[in-house]
């Protein structure tokens, strides 16, 4: 053997060499974190398809009712994989979610890191989603599709207008497609004059699913997971209260 060719040295490896060695790269590590959550605050985790209003958006019809059905299945699942969840409104590709914070807090799938939720979360939604949505609306059958997820920590009093909030990006969002679709022109695209310009053709508002323009909501009603459409969520809201 050539005396010139060094040994390789095998380092003595064990659970302490391990900790030793990655010591000095610890302080390249970056906490996550999330600031803790006072009593008078809760947790919203908003979830969002990546491409799937695009990517579910056909040119000759104004909506794709199995891509709507897929999304509510997933809703009515949710409690399956993630008994945390509270609360849930959803609309086209987007969902929120109303946490538990105490069962955050004591789990010891978490360890109050409410960081570790939004993985799990996006995980679930993303194949969840990607296991209802049909065959024949993909591309090929192993097609996948994802959810990124945000926290929202916001007071407590504030839910009502967080809920709000998105039923209103849902309605509007559903104004800018009938009036595109339908070549509608209206003053400004307000839910009144929309209404009155499908009139103006011979159509009618209610003539579509209330669904699409106004989402899923998610509750407990009698110990029960139950989703249904949200047509009159913020009308009604005291229907709801009970439930956060």
């Amino acid at each position: 053997m050539n005396e010139d060719v060094q040994k390789i040295i095998v380092p003595n490896y064990s659970y302490g060499y391990a900790k030793s060695t990655y010591e000095k790269l610890e302080q390249y590590e970056v906490s996550m974190q999330v600031p803790p959550i006072k009593e008078n605050e809760s947790i919203i985790v908003r979830l969002d398809g990546k491409g799937l209003t695009a990517r579910f958006k056909s040119d000759t019809e104004l909506f794709l009712s199995e891509f709507h059905l897929a999304m509510k299945i997933t809703m009515e699942n949710i409690k399956k994989y993630c008994p945390y969840v509270r609360f849930a409104y959803s609309f086209k590709d987007e969902i929120s979610l109303l946490l538990d914070k105490e069962q955050i807090e004591k789990s010891k799938d978490f360890q109050n890191r409410i960081e570790k939720v939004l993985p799990i979360l996006s995980g679930y939604i993303s194949a969840m989603f990607s296991q209802y949505i049909p065959k024949t609306l993909k591309k090929s059958p192993c097609e996948a599709f994802t959810f990124d997820a945000r926290i929202i920590i916001i007071p407590t009093v504030k839910i009502k207008d967080y809920f709000h909030s998105r039923q209103a990006f849902a309605m509007s969002g559903f104004i800018d497609r009938i009036c595109a679709f339908r070549h509608l022109t209206p003053f400004s695209r307000t839910f009144i004059n929309v209404k009155q310009s499908l009139k103006d053709v011979g159509d009618d508002w209610g003539n579509y699913p209330q669904y699409v323009s106004s989402g899923y909501v998610g509750r407990y009603e009698k110990e029960k997971w139950v989703v249904d459409t949200a047509s009159d969520f913020m009308q009604k809201w005291y229907k709801y209260e009970h439930c956060l």
